[in-house]
């Protein structure tokens, strides 16, 4: 039998230009690595959340935000920033400007900091919610209520 392999998120600081960190999940380990540097490692099937910050000169910001799961070592996933050994990933949106705007990473952090005040646990949540909670930040609430309020059955 094989070692199992974990998965490794490097999460960065640097002051004013970069931070790529954890927004929820429960590491198997966690060290830092030097300062502004955090290692953390996460078993396969474990599910956390990552959020990537640049500010980019003229005060231009992008940020993104993924719900990924680590996988084992026969499974395929995909390649992110910062996460070393490709992970499933279950939900991801991406915001140009700075906080505050209600954009998709906006709407996200605060889903996350709702479930967390509200006493659930993000990363127990299933992938399928995830996905379906991103789908719902997507389509925005004034496309789901007109939906909604004509009834118009979902494609099978």
């Amino acid at each position: 039998m094989s070692p199992t392999r974990l998965t490794r998120f490097v999460a960065r600081y640097v002051p004013r230009s970069r931070f790529d960190g954890l927004c929820f999940g429960t590491p198997t380990n966690h060290h830092e690595k030097r300062k502004g540097h955090n290692v953390y490692h996460f078993r396969p099937g474990q599910i956390f959340g990552v959020v990537w910050w640049r500010r980019y000169p003229d005060d231009r910001q992008h940020r993104a935000v993924a719900i990924v799961q680590a996988l084992a070592r026969d499974q395929v996933g995909h390649e992110l920033p910062g996460i070393h050994t490709a992970v499933a990933v279950h939900a991801i949106v991406d915001q140009h400007g700075p906080a505050g705007q209600d954009g998709a990473v906006d709407m996200l952090l605060d889903l996350i900091e709702d479930l967390k005040s509200g006493g659930q646990d993000p990363e127990r949540l299933s992938p399928d919610y995830w996905t379906n909670a991103v789908h719902r930040i997507l389509l925005h609430p004034a496309l789901s209520d007109s939906m909604a309020a004509e009834r118009i059955p979902c494609a099978t």
